[in-house]
């Protein structure tokens, strides 16, 4: 069959009969929160009126688009920082599902994005946890003692090859605790579930909460408005019940405890303890040994998505209209890109392309052949620079326990790693962390410290412990507040966490009954893998030591990626040969994740200033990789830019800009399955190959790793998304795929992404490389710790106990 995507087509949209209202919207400016009002009007319409609405640009100017058989909108709107006002067009017009233009395109997804979501939202076998949000069967999948695994889809409308549009669908998992909360709770027990997400039974509508706070009224007590009257909490919900009622509510207790959360509109909700389900996040402890259950091998996963379809989406029903779609989703067209080669110390070259003078492997050898090469006296690391000053922040409790066999070890492993360095000798500090229960008492003790000690400018890790009420997968603030505040004192520095160091170092007693600390022997490969981690990731990274280059030119001479996290934005450059990569001291932005155009004209005039300095050739093909959303004030600010340096002649006249977006999340990820059909037998599906591409409209996908490197899971395509500029969308694709090739942590959930990207991840996040624990192993490939590496650690831990005594 050859490769298949896991978009259904829609099979009758030529039949629909659609229309829509159109009103002028004044007042929408487009500053710096217009794509936020653009989109907090489309939701808050949208949930008011009950039916899909978008906002469209008809003549530049912004005009929302209602379905015809909506009520009428309001005559205005408060947005930020002001108010929009609805005019009527007076028009009614027919949507055209076949039409392919920006406008139409957008009225389409928006207009069959709601009519799916809401005849699933009425479907009693399935359930959401909010809006947008995958939906799930209401029976577990799987059951774990007190935990239950519950299956579902993501669902969204997207473009086939062909132009026409179908049902992108991919499997979700989600874990939650099989019993509710406690009946009755007091408000010391209730600390234990504050800010924790349930799943809340009201009645069969389940959906997501966070809980707030603990009521001291009970589910009787607790009053709620109804039609003029006030009805007590328990009385409220059965009476807003489908009848038959479920047999959770039918059991409730008259005096059960209540707890409350905030709705989507912000607003104070109640809900009884006893209907809520503890949600539980893959990074917990208790779900890590259940998390390989959501990882699908791509046989599996496609079957999944069958069944499905087959099940919930064959025939979708919204009023009088009926949606059909296929029980056959597309068949994609097979274009691929080859890997780029690679340069190592020493000028020595690797290649799967077969170049002339470089050392020649295949596509299966590539990724055990590069690990092998860094330490090899025939190539070994690319830069080969010593240190500049190094500094190591750790938090007294970790000085006082495992923190010297720690620095030691970490101290080998960057010497073993990069020879070149001289030796990596940081200067270690450490400082108070007793007693302070937030991140910003933590990061003020830590700048005290760097003041008290007068530190000279220089390069750094900085050790943390987990903010505390840090939400899983939330970004850690106190890492953003440190790598932002010691940039101000010319330091530079990346983030660790304590968690590791905890878990893999034990207190010993020595035959004299001293006591050191040494590795715990379950932990060993954990360990080693996580000090080469940060050796690479935090050590080399940090001081633009990088273990090997592209030696196949890029197509853009230069590119530029871009990230905000946490008021702090990263900058990454790299040049047309891809042997110069280096960054930008990281930048404060008053908008948590939005640059103004005056920063990005300011550090974009900077870059390019330097660049085309040291470039041997005109920077005609200048190109952007913006981390998520790039929004207007910052495509703006780099118009400015690059207007500006012609006009100062610093690059050619007829040099020209284009900017791409890099996406880490969607509704629904696109998957692409290699499927051989076998005459009466089940199909044989794999993973297609690495460097395998889609590109539709201006969206494309590339699979960033794939069965050259054999891992349990899906390969889940990286997304791209064309802004505007003059290189073909197919040449920044490639350009991507081999900046993919340069980054050496694993693949995220299936996804590697280019180094343009990741390293911005590393430099702004929290510390990655903690659930990196075998990231220098480069690709999937790549087996368990050696011997050697176990041995390595246990040679380590008789030097420190012989060092004790």
């Amino acid at each position: 069959m050859g490769i298949e995507s896991n978009v259904f087509p829609f099979l009758n949209l030529a039949e629909l009969a659609t229309q829509y209202r159109l009103y002028e919207i004044r007042g929408l400016k487009r500053h710096s929160e217009y794509y936020k009002n653009r989109q907090n009007l489309i939701h808050r319409l949208s949930y008011l009126l009950k039916y899909p609405v978008t906002i469209i640009e008809c003549d530049a100017k912004p005009c929302l688009v209602v379905a015809a058989d909506a009520p009428e909108p309001p005559a205005s709107c408060p947005i930020v920082r002001g108010v929009v006002y609805f005019k009527s067009t007076g028009n009614t017009l027919n949507l055209d599902y076949s039409l392919r233009t920006p406008q139409n395109d957008e009225i389409c997804l928006r207009f069959l994005h709601f009519m799916v979501q809401s005849a699933l939202f009425g479907n009693a076998q399935l359930w959401q946890p909010s809006a947008g949000k995958p939906f799930f069967e209401k029976a577990p999948h799987q059951e774990f003692g007190s935990i239950s695994l519950f299956r579902g889809f993501s669902v969204r409308p997207d473009f086939t090859e062909s132009g026409s549009i179908g049902l992108c669908v991919d499997v979700q998992h989600k874990f939650i605790s099989r019993d509710p909360l406690p009946t009755y709770l007091t408000e010391q027990e209730f600390q234990q579930y504050k800010v924790k997400h349930c799943i809340y039974h009201y009645g069969h509508q389940w959906y997501e909460i966070q809980l707030s706070e603990l009521s001291d009224l009970n589910a009787t007590e607790a009053m709620v408005p109804y039609n003029n009257n006030l009805l007590s909490l328990l009385d409220y919900i059965i009476k807003n019940s489908r009848k038959p009622i479920p047999e959770d509510l039918v059991s409730i207790a008259q005096d059960a405890a209540v707890v409350h959360y905030f709705n989507n509109q912000n607003e104070d909700r109640m809900a009884i303890a006893a209907l809520c389900h503890l949600v539980y996040d893959t990074t917990n402890p208790v779900i890590q040994r259940y998390h390989s259950y959501t990882i699908l091998k791509p046989h599996i996963r496609r079957s999944a998505i069958h069944q499905l379809v087959e099940k919930y989406l064959r025939e979708i029903k919204f009023g009088n209209i009926t949606l059909k779609v296929a029980g056959t989703p597309e068949q994609v067209s097979q274009e691929m890109f080859t890997l780029p080669d690679y340069r190592f110390g020493n000028n020595y070259r690797l290649s799967v392309r077969g170049t002339e003078g470089a050392t020649h492997v295949t596509l299966n050898q590539v990724g055990q052949r590069r690990l092998e090469l860094l330490s090899s006296p025939d190539a070994g690391v690319y830069v080969r620079e010593p240190f500049d000053r190094q500094y190591l922040l750790l938090p007294q409790t970790v000085g006082d326990s495992f923190g010297s066999k720690f620095v030691q070890d970490l101290k080998k492993v960057v010497d073993k790693l990069y020879p070149a360095g001289g030796g990596y000798k940081p200067q270690v500090i450490y400082y108070p962390d007793r007693g302070f229960r937030t991140y910003i008492e933590q990061g003020k003790a830590i700048l005290k410290t760097v003041e008290e000690h007068q530190l000279q400018p220089g390069y750094g890790i900085v050790m943390l412990h987990h903010t505390p009420n840090r939400l899983p997968r939330q970004h850690d603030p106190l890492a953003a507040l440190v790598v932002r505040e010691l940039k101000n004192h010319d330091l530079y520095v990346a983030t660790i966490h304590s968690a590791t160091g905890k878990e893999c170092y034990e207190l010993r007693y020595n035959e004299h009954g001293q006591p050191f600390y040494a590795v715990r022997a379950p932990k060993r490969g954990k360990l080693q893998g996580y000090l080469r981690a940060v050796a690479l990731n935090k050590v080399l990274l940090t001081n633009e030591r990088w273990p090997f280059v592209l030696d196949t030119p890029l197509h853009a001479d230069v590119t530029i990626g871009i990230d905000v996290k946490h008021h702090t934005a990263g900058y990454i450059v790299v040049n047309k040969d891809g042997s110069q990569i280096w960054t930008l001291p990281p930048i404060t932005s008053k908008q948590k994740e939005q640059l103004s155009s005056d920063q990005v004209k300011a550090c974009l005039i900077e870059i390019l200033t330097k660049e085309a300095e040291q470039a041997t050739y005109p920077l005609l093909c200048i190109v952007i990789h913006r981390d998520g959303r790039m929004y207007e004030c910052e495509i703006e600010g780099a118009k400015q830019a690059i207007a500006a340096l012609k006009a100062q002649g610093i690059i050619p006249e007829d040099a020209t800009l284009t900017i791409l977006e890099i996406s880490k999340s969607a509704p629904a990820s696109i998957r692409l399955f290699d499927v051989t059909e076998r005459g009466g037998q089940s199909p044989f599906v794999q993973n297609p190959q690495i460097g395998f591409y889609r590109i539709i409209n201006n969206d494309g996908y590339l699979c960033s790793t794939g069965r050259a490197f054999p891992k349990p899971g899906t390969v889940k395509p990286l997304h791209v998304r064309y802004i505007e500029g003059s290189l073909p969308f197919k040449l920044c694709l490639e350009d991507i795929y081999y900046l993919t090739a340069l980054t050496w942590t694993k693949p995220d959930d299936g996804t590697r992404y280019p180094i343009t990207v990741k390293l911005n991840d590393r430099r702004l996040s929290e510390d990655a490389s903690e659930y990196d624990e075998d990231a220098l192993r480069f690709d999937l490939s790549e087996e368990l710790e050696s011997e050697d590496s176990f041995n390595e650690i246990a040679d380590n831990e008789q030097d420190s106990e012989e060092a004790t005594v």
